[in-house]
């Protein structure tokens, strides 16, 4: 297998997960909280033998541990508040805006790490920007002039966590293993995840959903693809160039709003439904295609 086909289907596998994760959190659970908990007692289960299995080597610095937890940490809250869009809106808006993330991190590493941005990648910036804008498009209650959705922001801040998640990660990864990373990332997206939902009435909650079986056996299904996406992922940028591997990982929104196009189609009631309104889903598939471009456009010229 090639590394362009590994990274290919690492991304289309990534984005079937943020499919599954809507359509459970907004047709399966009655709550954000009843849907994480399962998943982090699962999370929990398979990352705490993975990290003595590939523990720290010995001599790691401190400093270097406690940098990896950190950038663990922020990339936690960060998904939690991408979780906690997808509850309320379609996936087709919230991934587009969420995995815009790179043009923070092409910020903070001019003054944190000493890159320079050229011409080509400030315009790419401002294409992903734009992309954002009207992927946000919304009317307002009159139908007349258009406005942002209300997780913009959220999204934005979200962005900005794994953005610096990222940046802490770029030091980090040259002293410790992907492996470590990897770990340390799930167990502490896993205890903020247990840490927010663990209460009894959680529990009174998953005791009433319908079709407890089939919701636990997708919820593993979605873990078990979000983890092969990764090994994909992962062998692919061992393999083949980083630059075009990320390139291709950018598509990740667009194949999200194939998915979603096709969803409500060909499975009514699967997802959230789009917006009324022509114009306005034209604007939205113009913003994705303009923000997957942008962010093509840094990582190729990073």
């Amino acid at each position: 297998m090639s590394w362009f086909f590994a990274a290919l289907l690492a991304t289309a596998l990534l984005s079937m997960v943020n499919i599954l994760d809507g359509h459970l959190l907004q047709k399966r659970f009655p709550s954000l909280k009843a849907f994480i908990l399962p998943v982090g007692l699962l999370m929990m289960s398979y990352n705490i033998p993975l990290s003595f299995m590939f523990p720290f080597a010995e001599g790691t610095p401190p400093d270097i541990i406690a940098l990896a937890f950190a950038a663990g940490a922020l990339r936690a809250c960060s998904v939690y508040i991408m979780l906690f869009a997808l509850k309320t809106e379609e996936v087709s808006r919230v991934i587009p805006i969420y995995y815009s993330y790179p043009i923070f991190v092409s910020l903070m590493a001019v003054p944190l790490l000493g890159e320079s941005i050229g011409l080509l990648r400030w315009l790419a910036i401002l294409a992903v920007v734009g992309g954002i804008i009207l992927v946000s498009a919304r009317r307002n209650g009159s139908g007349g002039s258009f406005f942002l959705g209300k997780t913009t922001g959220l999204l934005i801040l979200a962005g900005l966590l794994i953005s610096g998640s990222d940046i802490i990660n770029k030091h980090v990864l040259d002293v410790i293993t992907f492996w470590n990373g990897y770990w340390v990332s799930s167990i502490c997206l896993a205890i903020v995840l247990l840490a927010v939902s663990f209460r009894r009435s959680v529990f009174t909650e998953l005791k009433g959903i319908t079709k407890p079986i089939l919701c636990y056996l997708l919820i593993i299904l979605d873990e078990l693809v979000l983890f092969g996406g990764m090994l994909l992922l992962l062998w692919s940028i061992q393999h083949g160039p980083i630059s075009l591997v990320s390139a291709i990982s950018s598509a990740r929104p667009l194949f999200v709003l194939v998915y979603a196009f096709l969803l409500v189609r060909l499975i009514p009631g699967f997802l959230l439904e789009w917006p009324a309104g022509r114009r306005l889903r034209i604007l939205q598939i113009g913003g994705v295609i303009l923000t997957v471009s942008g962010i093509a456009v840094m990582n190729l010229f990073s």
